[in-house]
């Protein structure tokens, strides 16, 4: 990949800003003048798993804006450590291994399922 994502987003904030939350979206544009964002590809599985009927074509938009990371056999190791020491969830633990080996903040709103992973957060409490 030639792009390096400035950002790595997580499922909740994708969420809000589909749920047209004026904060995420405000949040996400600033964000983007900053560099490409990206998602997990497990974010995207998440995401439109949890879509309501008539928010699927603008997820889907969204979503293709997006730089999406696939999980590699390093980001699975990694995600597997980090559940070892009573890390985040299975979806979690995968996207805190993205944003760690990519060397990429993670925006997120649940800032305490990550903090134990040592990866680097946004600071979304002003968001």
């Amino acid at each position: 990949m030639n792009i390096r994502p400035a950002y790595l987003l997580d499922s909740d904030v994708l969420i809000w800003h589909l749920r047209r939350r004026a904060e995420t979206m405000a949040l996400l544009q600033a964000l983007a003048q900053e560099g490409p964002l990206a998602c997990s590809v497990l974010s995207i599985s998440e995401v439109l798993r949890l879509a309501r009927e008539d928010e699927i074509p603008r997820t889907e938009r969204l979503l293709n804006t997006l730089i999406d990371l696939p999980v590699s056999k390093e980001i699975a190791i990694l995600a597997a450590l980090l559940m070892r020491d009573r890390g985040p969830g299975y979806v979690d633990s995968h996207i805190a291994a993205t944003a760690l080996l990519w060397e990429i903040p993670l925006v997120t709103y649940n800032r305490k399922d990550f903090e134990r992973t040592g990866v680097r957060l946004f600071d979304t409490s002003n968001w």
